[in-house]
Order: C-alpha cells, then structure tokens, then sequence
C-alpha cells in the first residue's frame, strides 16, 4: 500500500507539474523565437582584412537583439567596457528594405587580442521578417578608440537567414 501511495503522489506531482507549466506557456508573452539562434558570414573590413562575423540572435516579440563578434580582429589593447559603438544592418531578404541593430556603449571589456565583440545590438523586427547580411553597401560599421570601421558583408548568412 505504501508502494502505490508513493506512486499515486508523484503522478499527482507531476499532472500539477505539468498544469503549471502549461498554464505558464499560455500566459507567457508572444515572444518569437528567432531562427536560426546563430550564424555567420564573411565580411570585407577594409585595411583590418576579410573575416568570418558571428552572429548570435535573440528575439522577444518585435524587440530583438544580435550580438557580433569578429574573432579574426583584435583588440589592439585593452578596451573598456562600454566604450564602442556599433552598427550592424540586415537587408529583408524580400523587399530589400534595411533594418538597423545599434550598440552604442555596449561592448565588454576586450583585453589586447581578444577577439572584437560588440555586445548586444538592438533592433525592432516584424514578426515573420527574414533578414539577410548581403544587400547593401556598410553592413557592419563600429567606432574603436574614436576611429570607424567600416566593413561590407561578402557572403548571406549561414545557416540563415534569420527568420524572426
């Protein structure tokens, strides 16, 4: 008896476990989830050089934000954090239309060679838009130590695009 009181609680358990979070999943905002999470593409930096950009996205209803990190540019020397300002803009893969992701102050500290990173940019999406790297001129332009960097996306994205 005692056997299946103890069974017959953890399936009350885990029936009220599983209430919950469906309760918790219905009442949660319409957050979207982005896909895919993460990708990269090849960029054209100029005097810095050609080099692979990764993307990480995020995306809670229409706000969404991507964070970039170059790991074939260095920090020269130590950077602080909250110092770099950077631009990131993705073209709709249907009209073509740009949207801006800004940083501005938004980097980790980066100690000389350690790979840039721009910390999170933020943009606003419409849910369902598809947003490629390739489409304009500057896709990725960023401010280090008071000098701008410009750099022009070579490849799409890949696995994307992102989908938000």
């Amino acid at each position: 008896m005692r056997r299946t009181k103890r069974k017959l609680r953890a399936a009350v358990i885990a029936a009220a476990s599983a209430a919950l979070l469906a309760g918790t999943v219905a009442l949660a905002p319409g957050a979207g989830a982005v896909t895919p999470m993460w990708a990269t593409a090849q960029y054209d930096c100029g005097t810095l050089g050609r080099t692979t950009a990764d993307f990480t996205a995020a995306q809670n209803g229409t706000d969404a934000t991507i964070t970039v990190e170059l790991p074939g540019i260095t920090a020269p020397v130590t950077i602080p954090a909250y110092t770099m300002t950077t631009t990131l803009v993705l073209y709709d893969t249907t009209t073509g239309e740009p949207t801006t992701f800004t940083g501005t102050l938004s980097n980790p500290t980066l100690f000389a060679g350690d790979p840039l990173d721009s910390g999170p940019l933020e943009g606003t999406v419409e849910l369902g838009q598809s947003l490629d790297t390739v489409g304009g001129v500057y896709g990725l332009n960023f401010v280090m130590l008071g000098i701008t960097f410009s750099c022009r996306a070579a490849t799409p994205l890949f696995p994307g695009p992102f989908v938000f």
